[in-house]
């Protein structure tokens, strides 16, 4: 680490490389401390803020939560009144003016109902009372409307008794236009019934939804920049920017879904929920604005959706001050440090001579023993491989050579060092063995030696053996060396030709036989027939191989033998096949014979196999018919 070259930058200048030595590392760990530093602390501040919009969306359902369950009770409540029992009943002037009085007493007393009708079977409005300025208004006769047409009459008309229709928000529409400044709206309808059983129209209740949607902003605080209720659409109740409003009801029909795709994939899957996409943090929750025991008591029952979006811009700040905080904390702690870097830098070079006269005499030590141990390890290896190993320079003279390679020739090793190699080759060989080397010192790649070539050794006693030899170069002061390793496949060379012979005999017995033989795989195919069974069975040589072992059975038998022969394989044995049975083979030409088999198996690379014996029996059996 340090040089003796630092006593000239002590006297030349500032140890500008010793400076970077000490400080880059220590810098490097800063650095990767104000990284690890800086992401928890976004972390803790995103972490922060993700819990801050899973509140601002919990109050937002909270006050909009059962929102409709109190004009629920009293829709029903109206429902039972006396007066409006007789009037649905009589229909007289009285009764009517009695249903007036009822309505408009509600209305005082509940300031969010726009409105209270009811409208008769053939969709006319007989009783309406509007809240003007939180003052209940009988409408005059000539304002009342024909709504038949209107979707929530034709579904309250469907109701049964005791069942309401909650209509989903929306504008209200007076005399078929959109009444304006716009007047969010939730109706309540419930059928009315005569004595007799008969419909009688429908009683529906206006709830003003300005109240609601004010309620719900007022709710969200600090996040009514980014905060939006939705209905199950997808389509904006209450956006920050009111042109998005309403789309379901207005020409630019703008929904989150739209807008925002991969958002609203994601809100749309689950109830309630948290996540960060490119675009920024989104946070939703299900609003249930009316939780009834018996949902068969209410048809339509609507849900809304709060929704909060911090986009990535609004996220990005956070972000910056918190890396800001501590960006300014490492600059310090660099600042500082390099200070420290400095003064070590310039303490320690004055010491540098002696420290680096010390490490080199201790480095020397340390690769003079290295080199020892090396050498030993080396020499250990040489002596212990069973395999033959020598080592020969570029004149071809032997200059190491192993216990395993001089027993392998029978010389001792004192004997072969010093000779050339052609000592070890038998004498035919010696002369081309010359030309061979010099071309493997022109290009000495690691390669096996004769490739593709019979390969001899020749012992001290003049006897010859078979050999493989593996060759790769190495450098010693400069002076190329070959690297031999030798080893004796004399007995392997004996086991491969006994193992040829055997195969030969065996495929002369399979070729020669007068008997049908053949080898089925454990899946049911031929992977083998001598010449007798294709003859037997009307095939041309190689024509089975591969076949299924049953097209070589009847028909009617295919089945059957299939599953017979799946029993044989689960418990294989040596025997007869169907003993007791008749058996008969199909040939190619669809002819049928009688068969004697004999089974047996056996097991290669893991699969089971099945050989068979055949024989045309047909001298002693009938053919089926």
């Amino acid at each position: 680490m340090f040089s003796p070259h630092h006593d000239n930058a002590a006297a030349t200048g500032f140890p500008l490389r010793l400076f970077f030595l000490l400080f880059t590392p220590v810098a490097l760990l800063i650095l990767a401390g104000g990284w690890y530093v800086g992401k928890e602390r976004v972390n803790e501040e995103m972490s922060m803020l993700r819990t801050v919009e899973i509140g601002n969306v919990v109050m937002g359902v909270r006050r909009l939560d059962d929102e409709l369950h109190l004009p629920f009770r009293q829709l029903r409540i109206l429902a039972s009144e006396a007066a409006l029992a007789r009037a649905v009943e009589l229909e007289s002037p009285s009764d009517l003016q009695a249903v007036q009085a009822v309505f408009s007493k509600l209305i005082t007393y509940t300031e969010s109902y726009d409105k209270i009708r009811w409208i008769d079977a053939t969709g006319l409005e007989r009783v309406r009372i509007n809240n003007v300025e939180g003052k209940p208004q009988s409408a005059a006769e000539a304002d009342l409307q024909q709504i038949a047409d209107s979707y929530y009459f034709k579904q309250g008309m469907t109701l049964k008794q005791g069942e309401v229709f909650i209509s989903p928000m929306d504008l209200n529409i007076e005399r078929g236009q959109i009444e304006t400044p716009y007047k969010p709206m939730l109706r309540l309808v419930m059928p009315m019934f005569a004595s007799d059983g008969n419909r009688r129209g429908v009683l529906v209740l206006n709830v003003d939804a300005r109240n609601i949607l004010k309620n719900f902003t007022d709710s969200l605080m600090e996040a009514r920049d980014h905060a939006m209720l939705l209905n199950s659409e997808g389509y904006w109740l209450k956006n920050p920017d009111s042109n998005l409003e309403w789309g379901f009801m207005l020409d630019h029909k703008a929904t989150l879904g739209a807008s925002f795709p991969e958002a609203w994939k994601a809100i749309s899957e689950i109830p309630s929920g948290q996540i960060e996409l490119s675009d920024g943090l989104w946070t939703w929750s299900t609003v249930y604005p009316l939780k009834v025991d018996d949902s068969r008591d209410a048809k339509g029952i609507p849900t809304w959706l709060v929704v909060t979006h911090l986009s990535s811009e609004q996220m990005t700040p956070l972000r910056q001050s918190a890396w800001r905080t501590v960006g300014i904390y490492v600059i310090t702690l660099l600042a500082v440090y390099g200070v420290i870097a400095a003064w070590l830098a310039r303490a320690v070079v004055g010491r540098a001579a002696a420290v680096a006269n010390v490490a080199k005499a201790k480095a020397e030590a340390e690769a003079a023993q290295a080199v020892h141990q090396a050498q030993e390890r080396f020499r250990l290896l040489v002596e212990a491989n069973t395999n033959g190993l020598l080592a020969a320079d570029k004149d071809r003279r032997i200059v190491l050579v192993n216990p395993a390679l001089a027993n392998m020739f029978g010389y001792a090793r004192e004997e072969l060092l010093g000779q050339p190699l052609e000592i070890l080759l038998p004498e035919s060989a010696a002369p081309m063995h010359a030309q061979h080397f010099a071309a493997f010192i022109r290009n000495p790649v690691s390669r096996p030696m004769g490739s593709g070539r019979e390969l001899y050794g020749r012992r001290k006693d003049g006897s010859l053996f078979s050999i493989e030899i593996s060759l790769s170069p190495f450098y010693e002061n400069g002076e190329i060396f070959v690297d031999a390793f030798v080893a004796d496949i004399s007995e392997r060379k004996r086991s491969e030709l006994l193992h040829r012979r055997i195969e030969a005999r065996l495929q002369l017995m399979m070729q020669t036989n007068p008997n049908g033989l053949l080898v089925v795989d454990d899946q049911g195919a031929i992977e083998m027939a001598n010449p007798a069974l294709e003859r037997m069975f009307g095939y041309a040589p190689g024509e089975l191989f591969n076949r299924s072992l049953e097209e070589l059975v009847p028909k009617e038998s295919r089945v059957r033998h299939a599953e017979l022969r799946q029993e044989y394989l689960a418990n294989p044995s040596i025997r007869s096949m169907g003993a007791g049975l008749d058996l008969f083979g199909i040939r190619k030409d669809g002819s049928t014979f009688a068969v004697e088999v004999s089974l047996g198996s056996f097991e290669e690379e893991g699969r089971r196999y099945v050989q068979a014996t055949v024989i045309d029996a047909s001298n002693r059996k009938p053919a089926a018919t």
